[in-house]
């Protein structure tokens, strides 16, 4: 095995444990040859677990060679992160997607004559360590797309596409087989959780209120995002509540530009996309989803002057997929998305005050989940990085009035 400074390879990690994976994916498989672990992403660009690719050479009952390679996602070492997470019931709720969600989705489409992968090929090690193994997209030509330039129109209609594609199966699933396990209720915001990330949410505001004086327009917004504080973390758990009377999906949970990948044909346009890290998946409004990629994926020049266009762009989509799987309830109208996303106004704060702020800032070496919620020195730069360079704060220099007029600092 190999890694490099700046990740360890877990020691319980070894060749052994893929032999059952490679008998099922390799025809003729007689042995492992080599046998390699790397890190599967660059420095900065995976906060909250541990990936890595390997790399293994087999050998052939006829005596040959044949590559082939996996990404596997483990648990971070540290303990305060596992916690912070809730790690290893994340890694099962994420297992249980792919084992459970993600095939019965693409079933729905089969039947209706349709066929369609949401994501990677999912295998299990007989190990009783947290892991999510994945088949490795890159041989397949896909790849992710710089988070920090952001998605162009194009990209981002693909995405829209497959993910209201996902919340039509999601919501006839729901239809289908009854309310969803309460595992899925709740992704990331947990009762059990809500005094950390209260804290984690007031640390945040106040360092990112002490940079607000360099965005040029700040006056527009800075009292009334100040004095929505307060309100903005009840209104987050009030939000997180299921209503039943308004139209619901099982959201992705993370869904950003690291955490979508695509597949180029020789021209160079987009053949398939994938989404990838289903660990925070949330029943609830389809808000969440389209708030949380929008404002955090979304190149510059299309993220607001196309928002409209790309709410429609995902209502057809939506629409015509609920129709095709025989969705029996009350069909959203386009209005209705539109008085969702007003209504759940506080899912674009939490994204333009969150992820979009990771998302635009500067790979930073070392960083990882815990500096969002520590105070120590190296914690605190980095979310100062994060509030106070250039690109975050262009974009923030129009997302906020944006929201402001959209009444989500509403205080009524």
């Amino acid at each position: 095995m190999t890694g490099d400074a700046n990740t360890s390879i877990p020691k319980w990690i070894n060749a052994n444990l893929f032999e059952s994976v490679l008998k099922k994916t390799i025809k003729g498989y007689r042995c492992i040859r080599k046998f390699e672990v790397y890190p599967g992403s660059g420095t900065g660009e995976n906060y909250a677990t541990v990936m890595l690719k390997v790399q293994i050479e087999a050998e052939l009952d006829d005596g040959s060679a044949q590559s082939t390679s996996f990404m596997l996602k483990t648990n971070h070492e540290n303990e305060e992160i596992r916690k912070i997470l809730n790690a290893d019931n994340m890694f099962a709720l994420e297992k249980s997607v792919y084992e459970q969600i993600v095939p019965a989705f693409e079933k729905l489409y089969a039947d209706a004559g349709i066929i369609i992968k949401f994501g990677p090929t999912c295998y299990d090690l007989p190990t009783e360590e947290s892991h999510i193994l994945l088949e490795n997209l890159t041989p397949k030509g896909f790849k992710n797309i710089n988070r920090l330039e952001g998605l162009n129109k194009q990209h981002m209609e693909m995405v829209l596409r497959r993910l209201a594609m996902w919340h039509a199966a999601s919501a006839v699933y729901a239809q289908e087989n009854g309310d969803y396990d309460d595992k899925y209720r709740y992704g990331f915001f947990r009762e059990e959780a809500k005094a950390m990330i209260e804290s984690m949410h007031n640390s945040l505001h106040s360092l990112l209120m002490s940079c607000l004086h360099k965005y040029s327009n700040s006056e527009i917004y800075a009292d009334e995002l100040d004095a929505f504080q307060p309100k903005y973390l009840e209104d987050l758990y009030r939000t997180i509540e299921i209503d039943p009377n308004e139209f619901n999906v099982l959201n992705h949970g993370d869904c950003w530009s690291n955490n979508i990948m695509f597949q180029y044909n020789n021209e160079g346009n987009i053949q398939e996309t994938y989404l990838i890290d289903y660990q925070l998946p949330k029943y609830g409004s389809p808000a969440l989803d389209l708030y949380y990629f929008i404002l955090s994926s979304a190149h510059y020049d299309v993220k607001l002057s196309e928002f409209d266009y790309f709410i429609k762009l995902y209502h057809d989509i939506l629409y015509e997929n609920l129709k095709l799987l025989k969705y029996r309830k009350k069909l959203p109208t386009l209005r209705d998305i539109h008085a969702i996303l007003i209504r759940h106004g506080v899912w674009g704060v939490f994204t333009a005050k969150g992820i979009m702020a990771a998302v635009l800032v500067d790979p930073i070496k070392d960083a990882n989940f815990e500096y969002f919620f520590g105070d120590g020195e190296k914690a605190v730069a980095f979310k100062m990085a994060m509030y106070s360079n250039d690109r975050y704060r262009k974009h923030m220099e129009a997302v906020m009035p944006w929201l402001k007029y959209r009444g989500a600092f509403d205080l009524s």
